[in-house]
């Protein structure tokens, strides 16, 4: 006989059910999912959905053995063929198979019925996974479906690895016996290219005895002379052809496409065919574009594929992909070895489940199944999760007996994810989130892959995903147009790949390419998934990937007009080949030449740093200044594009507008005394009396010398019209601390923790852009101060007073975090500025005092602002006038309002709560009890309590008062409602501290509580 393969896959029937149905009235293609039933099926309702075809073998065939193979499908099967139960199994991203033989019909129909479950049926030890951000678990067959008729044996596996120095390739075939009986089989070897069928080696037979029911190995060279290498550039394929011949019949014949090509880790960087390579590409979590409601029959329509996985990635200069969470449908690794795609490839783990002999099992099969695709360069097992036992002691178990040949992402390098200038600061000098900083990315010994950044995702009619709807505000202000959103999404992905390929990192991937419309992180296209409309951001990506690109090197924003100053602009070649370009560097609006135009030879790899000395325009004004790689016709390549704001200097002086100043300060650079002599201003101690003067300023840590004497003066002199300034009162604080400020006010200081909800702010947004803190300052020049890392304009504390104030400006995410606090007392105020003016004050520039000097490059050194020098002289100038404005801030912050001085909770996070109705949310952790801690500032009359949560809501909720948060009275225990939702009537309660116990929780972890609200 000969070997036979043959196709199930086509329309089947289906029905839903617990029991085996009798009818089956929908069809359901393969492959598919059961939401592709027609009629609709509403699949959620049930465990178990039963797939039936029907097929006949062809006439006259001859075979010891019939093999079922599901190439995929999810979640378990049971087989039944002509109504006898074959088995079940569990794998979900590999093949199953199962031994048809015993109740095959050689001759007639045979009825094919397969139950496949929801993922809930599995059982515990099942390697199925986990994924937090996936809508829906649908189930299914969702690859291809196969019969193979075998004859007395099989080619179970075969390995290949290429050896291109020797010019060869190096097989390992595990030969499988049906027979009872020991027998002797010819192994032969024949590869083709696959471009064109011609024939590349040929070699003669192999034999290998093979005991009875055994499987036997053997391992071999066949030499391929004059080979050609496998690459993105030139994706060239062979195909190995396996025959096992038995007493001169064809047993088994297996086809296995390769490519030539060597893919490792050489010691800081990637090398592909011994030439150092540069991944560039994005993320696509397969699974998650399963869940797209849009999506159809799309992700096994291979014209459709091709475009969204091959010709569109190619366009925009993207060729590296990883498959996020999942394996794809394996034809795509088909497409990806035929266009030169090239693919990491994760399983479905974010945290790991099933036992350790179960993952294993179902790894060894994963490796063994896909191995020959050249496309798979990089083997990956865990996303965003830890598990000894897969990278400790399974991973180095494949390595050795399966794939010696490929890296692994934990293993033998790391990837970082970098959610910074959305999610988190701008630029970060320490360890975020899953990401190391941008320091100990600059300096790893292995190579780095930043392999998720820009957390800003839109669905396909531009609105922000849950997860981009948390941080819009905190860099786009209140209401942003949608047209915003796009173009905010395309510019932080300019930004951040630029950063990144100035770093030379090895593997750069933004997130997300293609997954679920409806999802946290939604896709690159716009409008119907099957038109595969690209967002602005693929055209903005496909610039900053260009393989000749350019960068210039600027987070300053702000300068003065004429001012020179140096900076760099690097210029990239991976293009394989030398270049020669010209490069342009101007100012746009501009009026005179380019600053720079001169032409380039560039070598293969090479990232070139171009010094430039560069003159800002004379005319102050918004400016963007454009770098341009141009081809010998003159056609621009690529660009890199910075806003530049251009500043007159100043040269009025505070004399007359303050004719009395008195300043507390500890600053050892004494940087707040020289710009006020140099404004003319001799400001007077504390000790020289401030009876006379209308403004105090304390700067900084001198807030913590106040002893009650002082803070006794500070009070008479607010309440007798006086103005007291606190600029930065948080600067240098490592630890909560409270610091009495008047005789009824304190501040509390707490330093934050939590860098993706808390980390220092770039961004501020004025509530009102008229207020005259803002005069001669533009809502966009509160957008990154000069220098510091991210140029950084509040920093990573909570400050809070103990008393109401207005904010007139925001930060931080949904705005809840003020800039600076207006609070009106007597006839006078008391201002808490928390925009950092450090280090920018003067035309030399000083370090900022946060961290060592020695830890920041001198791109990262805090330097003269003029926007940071403007608002400064605005704070100092204008409260001493504002009797008017007083009054009606103090009407806007109405003392009867209910607020929350202080707020502490058992889990030790930090959270922003704003004036009047509040609303914090607060993920509990797992110690019981669990509580929050309020302070009201002072004993106040309250209403009503409402306490809100998900799914681990408390079960009860003790709340207890206090008059010094010392000595608790417990007011009065409930019982949670079915809601999640409490209100909780308080009577016209009386209390300064409040405290809030929840009790008897449902789940096994801490409570989640969304929002505590007082009236």
């Amino acid at each position: 006989m000969s070997y036979q393969k043959i196709s199930l896959n086509g329309v089947w029937e289906i029905a839903p059910g617990e029991k085996k149905p009798r009818d089956l009235p929908r069809s359901v293609p393969v492959p598919a999912l059961v939401d592709a039933a027609e009629p609709e099926l509403s699949w959620e309702k049930y465990d178990y959905f039963w797939y039936r075809t029907v097929f006949s073998l062809p006439d006259q065939v001859q075979f010891e053995k019939v093999y079922l193979q599901l190439e995929q499908v999810q979640y378990g099967t049971e087989i039944w063929l002509n109504n006898h139960k074959i088995g079940g199994d569990i794998p979900c991203y590999t093949s199953q198979e199962f031994d048809l033989t015993p109740f095959i019909n050689s001759a007639g129909e045979n009825e094919l019925l397969v139950r496949v479950g929801a993922k809930h049926t599995l059982p515990e030890h099942a390697a199925a996974g986990q994924d937090f951000e996936k809508i829906a678990w649908i189930p299914g067959i969702w690859g291809d479906v196969w019969l193979h008729l075998y004859g007395t044996g099989r080619v179970e596996w075969t390995r290949i690895i290429p050896d291109l120095a020797e010019g060869k390739i190096r097989l390992h075939s595990e030969i499988e016996n049906f027979s009872e009986k020991e027998q002797l089989f010819a192994v032969q070897y024949r590869v083709r290219e696959k471009k064109n069928d011609r024939i590349a080696t040929t070699c003669p037979p192999f034999n290998l005895q093979v005991p009875a029911r055994s499987t036997a190995a053997l391992d071999s060279e066949i030499a391929l002379p004059d080979f050609t290498p496998w690459s993105p550039e030139n994706p060239f394929l062979y195909v190995l052809e396996v025959s096992l011949v038995h007493r001169e019949q064809v047993c088994h014949q297996r086809e296995l496409t390769f490519g030539m090509r060597r893919f490792e880790v050489r010691g800081r960087h990637f090398y592909l065919n011994g030439k150092r390579r540069r991944l560039l590409g994005g993320n696509i979590p397969f699974h998650r574009l399963l869940n797209d409601p849009r999506r159809g029959a799309l992700p096994w329509d291979m014209e459709w594929v091709k475009k969204a996985f091959i010709d569109i990635p190619r366009e925009h200069n993207m060729c590296f992909f990883r498959f996020h969470l999942g394996r794809a449908y394996n034809r795509w690794y088909d497409l990806a070895d035929e266009y030169g795609i090239l693919l990491q490839d994760e399983w479905m783990f974010w945290t790991s489940t099933g036992t350790a002999e179960q993952i294993e099992k179902e790894f060894r099969a994963w490796l063994k199944e896909h191995g020959h695709h050249p496309s798979i360069i990089i083997w990956d097992p865990l996303n965003e999760s830890e598990d000894s036992c897969i990278t400790k002691e399974i991973v180095p178990r494949l390595k050795a007996e399966i794939d010696p040949t490929r890296p692994w992402e934990m293993v033998d390098f790391g990837e970082d994810h970098p959610y910074i200038y959305s999610l988190g600061p701008v630029l970060n000098g320490e360890k975020f989130g899953y990401s190391r900083s941008i320091f100990d990315l600059q300096n790893s010994s292995t190579p780095v892959m930043v392999n998720e950044y820009n957390w800003w995702w839109l669905d396909s009619a531009g609105n922000p995903t849950p997860l981009t709807q948390i941080v819009m505000e905190r860099w786009l202000g209140r209401n942003p147009a949608k047209e915003m959103l796009l173009t905010h999404q395309a510019f932080l992905i300019s930004e951040l790949t630029e950063l990144w390929r100035r770093l030379d990192i090895d593997g750069i991937m933004p997130f997300v390419y293609l997954s679920c419309d409806g999802g946290m992180t939604a896709n690159w296209f716009s409008g119907k998934l099957a038109e595969l409309k690209p967002k602005p951001v693929l055209a903005a990506l496909k610039n900053a990937f260009s393989p000749l690109g350019v960068s210039i090197e600027l987070w300053d924003r702000h300068f003065l007009a004429g001012e020179q100053r140096a900076i760099n602009i690097y210029l990239f070649n991976d293009t394989g080949s030398e270049q020669t370009v010209r490069v342009q560097v101007e100012f746009l609006p501009g009026e005179a030449l380019p600053i720079i135009e001169e032409i380039f030879s560039l070598e293969d790899g090479e990232h070139r740093v171009l010094p430039l000395k560069l003159a800002f325009p004379p005319k102050p004004g918004n400016y963007t200044l454009r770098a341009g790689i141009l081809n010998k016709q003159g056609a621009e390549i690529a660009r890199s594009e910075k806003p530049v704001f251009v500043f007159a200097p100043v040269e009025w002086s505070l004399v007359g507008k303050l004719p009395s100043l008195v300043l507390l300060d500890n600053d050892p650079s004494q940087e707040i005394q020289r710009f006020l002599e140099k404004s003319g201003v001799a400001p007077r101690s504390l000790a020289e009396g401030i009876e006379n003067a209308r403004l105090v300023l304390i700067n900084g840590s001198a807030i913590a010398g106040l002893d009650s004497a002082a803070v006794r003066r500070l009070t008479h002199f607010v309440e007798n019209g006086g103005v007291v300034i606190v600029q930065e009162p948080e600067s240098g604080a490592a630890s909560e601390a409270r610091f009495p400020l008047l005789k009824d006010l304190d501040l509390v200081v707490q330093p934050r923790r939590d860098e993706e909800r808390g980390g220092y702010d770039s961004y501020v947004f004025p509530e009102n852009p008229s207020h005259f803190l803002w005069n001669g300052i533009e809502p966009e020049h509160l957008r990154m101060f000069n220098g510091g890392l991210g140029g950084e304009i509040v920093s990573r504390h909570n400050v809070r007073p103990t008393a109401p104030y207005n904010a007139p400006a925001r930060c931080h995410l949904s705005l809840r975090v003020p800039a600076v606090m207006e609070i009106p007392r007597g006839k006078g105020w008391v201002v808490i500025s928390r925009i950092q003016v450090r280090g920018r004050l003067l035309p030399a520039g000083l370090q900022s005092s946060e961290r060592p000097e020695a830890s920041f490059p001198e791109l990262y050194r805090r330097r003269y602002d003029p926007a940071a020098e403007q608002y400064f002289r605005n704070l100092l100038a204008h409260y001493a006038e504002q009797g008017a404005y007083q009054r009606e801030i103090r009407q806007k912050i109405s003392p009867s309002s209910p607020y929350i001085a202080h707020l502490q909770s058992s889990s030790g996070e930090i959270h922003d709560p704003g004036n009047g109705s509040l609303e914090i949310h607060w993920g509990g952790r797992i110690q019981k009890p669990q509580w929050i801690r309020m302070d009201l500032g002072k004993r106040i009359q309250l209403h009503q309590l409402i306490v809100a949560g998900d799914v681990v809501f408390p079960r009860s909720v003790e709340i207890h008062t206090s008059d010094d948060n010392r000595r608790w009275n417990l007011f009065r225990r409930i019982s949670a409602s079915e809601s999640q939702i409490l209100k909780i009537p308080l009577q016209n309660l009386s209390a300064q501290y409040l405290r809030v116990d929840c009790l008897e929780n449902g789940g096994k972890g801490g409570y989640s509580i969304w929002k505590i609200k007082i009236e």
